[in-house]
């Protein structure tokens, strides 16, 4: 199991806070713990009244959950004053794990969420542990005591910012003016530039929050900082486009599209179990070994697929999966499906398994409907971006038949595995595809 802490103030809207961060996580696959810093009575039109939770009590938080939970990552919020952030930073200082520092200094109403004495040791001690802070634009200004008007502007501050301490930067793009939505990311001092289109919505509340969580929560599957920042940014797309009105004041983004999460996981768990009860299943595991993967009806990126978490690994002869199932789980064969969804929206689970002429005549003789790519044929930019060569062959092998494939494979390529990939409406429907040709190649 992923597990994500989040160390935040609390929200009686469930807007922002501690409890958008545990909305989240759990919307994303990752088990959230939390500690609260402080308590806040607010609705979706302003911040009424604010009280801090001692900072004994902060640090005794923390205390608890990392002396028992082995955390995968931590999300800093709102801090408050200088008390809080002393005892933070300073039990936060030898953690080993990715730290998203999220600088929460005023609500969108414009209540003070930073005390005004505390902005010095938040500059001093918590950015300097931040593995990455996602900064807005007036927060970003702040930090870097300058203007920022263009994307120009954005990349000079988010240098200024990295001096500070941080290990990368994310500059959000929602209150700069344009017809893109620009999200910058400064890494390795290098710029990378997330774009999509401006969604022109009225005001919401919590957007941030679930931006910087939503990337402790890839980050915690392992995703390196450039996926993880687009796989945020394409969830908190989301949740903006299904964003709901709660009460009187500023909407909220939706996790609802999440709402069948449960029972999606739930059914690729059964199909799991039936691989781990099929004798003999090892055979036709590729060396790489294999992934079962379900993905949302809407998936538009990784994070909307679910797989196994550590891959379905051989075991004396049989399978098992390595962990748990969970959105993220997997990268090669949840993109094979990401593409695949682009023709048809029906065909949502996949497996892959190893290449070899008789499988895929087996799979021939059983009336599946099979196609190729050549991963030789591959054109070098495609092959120097990554995550784009399977895409590219699933395209190259769509485009040999009119029909819906159950099969598609490649024969490999300098250092990459031949393979071979069983498709399939639901996970199920792989699993009694992938029986039906063990049982013929077992007796072959």
């Amino acid at each position: 199991m992923i597990k994500a802490l989040t160390i935040a103030g609390s929200d009686t809207s469930s807007g922002a806070g501690i409890q958008a961060d545990l909305k989240t996580f759990s919307a994303l696959g990752v088990y959230g713990t939390s500690v609260i810093t402080a308590l806040t009575a607010q609705d979706t039109r302003k911040v009424i009244k604010i009280e801090e939770v001692k900072p004994a009590m902060v640090k005794a938080q923390i205390n608890a959950v990392l002396g028992d939970i082995k955390i995968d990552t931590i999300k800093v919020g709102m801090v408050y004053s200088k008390g809080i952030i002393g005892v933070v930073a300073s039990t936060l200082k030898n953690v080993r794990v990715p730290i998203i520092l999220d600088p929460i200094f005023k609500a969108g109403t414009g209540a003070v969420l930073l005390r005004s004495d505390a902005y010095s040791s938040f500059v001093k001690r918590l950015i300097p542990l931040a593995s990455v802070i996602t900064p807005n634009l007036m927060e970003a200004e702040k930090l870097a005591s300058m203007r920022i008007k263009n994307i120009d502007d954005a990349r000079i501050a988010g240098q200024k910012i990295a001096k500070l301490g941080a290990k990368s930067v994310i500059i959000k793009a929602g209150h700069m003016q344009g017809k893109l939505a620009i999200d910058l990311l400064y890494y390795d001092k290098k710029f990378f530039e997330f774009k999509g289109e401006r969604v022109e919505i009225e005001k919401l509340h919590g957007v941030g929050c679930m931006f910087s969580a939503a990337l402790a929560a890839e980050m915690a599957k392992g995703s390196n900082i450039n996926d993880a920042t687009k796989m945020a940014n394409d969830f908190v797309r989301r949740t903006i486009m299904t964003a709901q009105k709660i009460g009187k004041g500023s909407g909220v983004p939706s996790v609802e599209h999440k709402r069948d999460a449960n029972a999606l996981l739930a059914d690729l768990q059964d199909a799991v179990d039936k691989l781990e009860s099929i004798d003999g299943l090892g055979i036709i595991v590729p060396e790489s070994q294999s992934n079962l993967v379900f993905a949302n009806t809407n998936a538009q990126s990784i994070s909307d697929i679910a797989g196994v978490r550590g891959r379905v690994i051989k075991l004396n002869g049989n399978v098992k999966a390595a962990s748990s199932v969970g959105f993220g789980g997997s990268k090669h064969v949840a993109s094979a499906i990401l593409a695949m969804m682009q023709h048809y929206k029906s065909v949502r689970s996949a497996m892959n398994i190893k290449y070899n002429e008789r499988l895929v005549a087996i799979c021939e003789e059983l009336g599946l409907t099979v196609s190729s790519y050549d991963r030789k044929s591959e054109p070098q930019e495609i092959k120097t971006k990554e995550g784009m060569s399977v895409k590219w062959g699933i395209e190259q092998a769509m485009a040999k038949i009119n029909a819906i494939p159950d099969i598609v494979y490649h024969q490999g390529d300098w250092g990459k595995e031949p393979m071979i990939l069983v498709f399939g409406k639901e996970p199920m429907d792989v699993v009694r595809k992938i029986a039906a040709i063990l049982n013929k190649y077992s007796k072959s």
